[in-house]
């Protein structure tokens, strides 16, 4: 998704730190109240026994910074425990985290988050970000390049998540129907049925795998990715809560081997793919 990540005036130590903490809950606990105890003490999370050996398993790790909303947030230095892998990576892959999310890609790449009060996402690429925070915000890429992002349907991120299901969900008209009447927004920035050039495999009523084509719009181009002569492979996933995980990849042609892995990798890794 094209994530809008706000700038405002710089906010008191305090300010910052609520809206910080705003953001890691919405991002870590949003479900929480919807999900029974049982379903949360399982294998959707580690416990610290099974999470300390699989972190002996990581060898590399590069820890992503992020900007946005209430200014920089430095990178972590110790993998967040809820992104322990539970195998070691292929050799030309490894582990890029945030505080909120986590990516698999190849090695040597750059990484940045980007969050707001619409969601918040994570950008893979083989270049360097601007040192420019505005540049950075608006920075796209036509070459290769990673995203994962987490949008919020209950904030201002609805509109996004309404557009994407409405192309990707037919059984959850009924909540862009709810955002449409709002009246924020007309009928007709909602089309409905997929990109006509995507390949899409449903997995479930909340779960859609695509590819979009080279030089074609579609769910892939849905990102910080411009269409080019290479696809873009992906996933999208609708949560329980109305929030949208979704998933671009598009590697070079020498590494287009490892995109399956990359992507089955990334959504183990999120916990959000499976709620």
């Amino acid at each position: 998704m094209r994530l809008a990540a706000e700038k405002q005036a710089e906010p008191s130590g305090q300010e910052k730190s609520t809206i910080m903490t705003l953001v890691h809950n919405l991002l870590r606990h949003r479900s929480a109240l919807l999900l029974p105890c049982a379903v949360l003490a399982g294998t959707t999370f580690l416990s610290p026994r099974h999470a300390q050996a699989a972190h002996s398993l990581i060898t590399q790790f590069q820890g992503c910074t992020a900007d946005g909303q209430t200014g920089p947030v430095a990178a972590p230095t110790v993998l967040p425990t809820p992104f322990a892998l539970a195998a070691p990576l292929p050799a030309g892959l490894t582990l890029y985290a945030s505080q909120d999310l986590a990516a698999v890609g190849p090695v040597g790449w750059h990484c940045l988050q980007l969050y707001g009060s619409s969601g918040t996402f994570l950008m893979l690429r083989p270049e360097a970000f601007p040192q420019s925070d505005r540049a950075a915000l608006e920075a796209q890429t036509n070459g290769p390049g990673i995203q994962l992002s987490s949008t919020f349907g209950t904030t201002s991120g609805r509109f996004d998540v309404a557009r994407t299901v409405a192309r990707a969900f037919p059984n959850y008209q009924a909540y862009v129907q709810s955002v449409i009447q709002e009246g924020i927004e007309p009928a007709s920035h909602f089309p409905s049925g997929p990109y006509p050039d995507d390949q899409i495999t449903r997995e479930g009523d909340r779960d859609v795998a695509f590819t979009t084509p080279p030089h074609t719009t579609g769910f892939g181009t849905e990102s910080r990715l411009i269409a080019n002569n290479s696809p873009i492979q992906g996933l999208l996933h609708l949560t329980t809560a109305h929030d949208l995980m979704a998933l671009q990849v598009r590697l070079p042609p020498s590494q287009s081997h490892l995109t399956q892995t990359i992507i089955e990798q990334t959504r183990k890794l999120n916990a959000d793919f499976g709620r």
